[in-house]
């Protein structure tokens, strides 16, 4: 369970964090990432950015094979770019719950100094597969609730208990 808006909702962490862990690398190396996947359903992790062998994109069912309950998937890829990334799953509405996080490549030749890494991601206390249903309306719920477009929102029932 997870508590940002003082309300309680289920969510992922990994590590027990959310976001998830910052990974950190240094250009050149070979990174080396294992998915203990502790979860009752499949999970995925996908490296958002990064320049790396398709069969290590993390993308379920395309490229990469789910990572199903209990299972363990080993991510061996070199890291030829430098920069910050994130990485993130692309199982069901996962990451909406609580599945990301980011990844940061230095440059060998940077100086160590203090870092501050800043993920900005957004958090609803509604849960995730109700949110993409109403995103996939025709009309956009989110605005029609909050009053923006008067005309739309007269056509829509108002929100119950049952819809929030």
């Amino acid at each position: 369970m997870a508590n940002f808006t003082g309300k309680a909702r289920m969510a992922i962490a990994v590590n027990g964090s959310i976001p998830a862990p910052t990974l950190t690398f240094n250009q050149g190396d070979t990174a080396i990432i294992r998915v203990h996947n502790k979860m009752k359903m499949e999970t995925s992790v996908h490296w958002h950015g990064l320049l790396l062998p398709n069969e290590e994109d993390g993308v379920p069912y395309l490229n990469t094979a789910p990572i199903l309950p209990g299972q363990t998937h080993t991510f061996t890829f070199p890291l030829i770019q430098s920069g910050t990334y994130w990485y993130h799953s692309h199982t069901g509405v996962q990451e909406q719950a609580g599945l990301y996080g980011s990844i940061v490549i230095k440059r060998p030749e940077e100086p160590p100094m203090k870092e501050y890494v800043l993920l900005l991601s957004d958090w609803t206390d509604e849960n995730p597969h109700q949110v993409l249903r109403y995103l996939k309306r025709g009309a956009e719920w989110y605005s029609i609730r909050k009053g923006h477009c008067k005309a739309t929102a007269k056509q829509l029932p108002r929100a119950t208990s049952k819809t929030r």
